[in-house]
């Protein structure tokens, strides 16, 4: 059986009349690491849903670098530019984390949005959201030295993800390659800040995952530059 945790607490904004309806026109999928939910440019015709694992949302650019949007936990939705007319996707949608999505199509999900103006503008809240974060997350780089930049993903990553973990911080999934698509920089010169962070006792790596140890000195190196 498939686990409907995350999809029952995103029907429950629905009238209760709507539910299993709705229920039937989602369908479950798993996929693996590697593995591509839609490519930049396909046609924008599902809203998807994750249930587990993780996503990753990025456009790969000319010269082959590839810059990420932003990561997909569970309870996320991608897709939801079909909610106001998109017609392709805007970026491509990667597994970085065996996951199981649900998926519905936008003939489906239309008619549910009509029949209840309330979810309707819970999405619309919800996409809002987003907007909100990849605005900050705008804000966060542009212009800046790459050291600021990258302090700022780190410190927005904390808020936005991280683990407290006896008195530690942990942010799941983040890699030097990470923070180079994130703030559009290459690799080697991400790799040079986060050595200097961690000879200074500001981040290190425990059990193969990017810990903060001091969030005070980091907001310090991000206030000083």
């Amino acid at each position: 059986m498939n686990k409907t945790d995350n999809l029952d607490d995103f029907l429950g904004h629905l009238k209760k009349g709507l539910r299993e309806k709705a229920r039937s026109k989602f369908s479950p999928f798993k996929l693996e690491r590697g593995q591509f939910v839609f490519f930049d440019g396909d046609p924008a015709s599902t809203l998807y849903l994750v249930e587990s694992g993780v996503a990753e949302a990025n456009v790969v650019h000319g010269d082959g670098k590839v810059y990420i949007f932003h990561f997909l936990f569970p309870c996320d939705i991608l897709g939801e530019g079909i909610i106001y007319g998109q017609e392709v996707y805007p970026f491509s949608a990667v597994i970085r984390e065996e996951a199981l999505l649900w998926k519905i199509s936008r003939d489906d999900l239309l008619p549910l949005l009509d029949a209840d103006p309330a979810f309707r503008d819970y999405l619309v809240e919800f996409v809002g959201r987003k907007l909100d974060h990849s605005y900050a997350k705008a804000r966060c780089i542009a212009g800046e030295r790459v050291e600021r930049r990258v302090a700022c993903i780190l410190l927005k990553s904390i808020d936005e993800t991280g683990i407290e973990n006896c008195g530690e911080r942990v942010i799941p999934q983040l890699t030097n390659r990470d923070i180079s698509g994130l703030i559009g920089s290459t690799e080697e010169t991400v790799s040079r800040v986060m050595s200097r962070l961690k000879k200074e006792n500001v981040i290190g790596i425990k059990d193969k995952q990017l810990v903060i140890l001091d969030r005070e000195a980091l907001m310090r190196y991000f206030d000083n530059l």
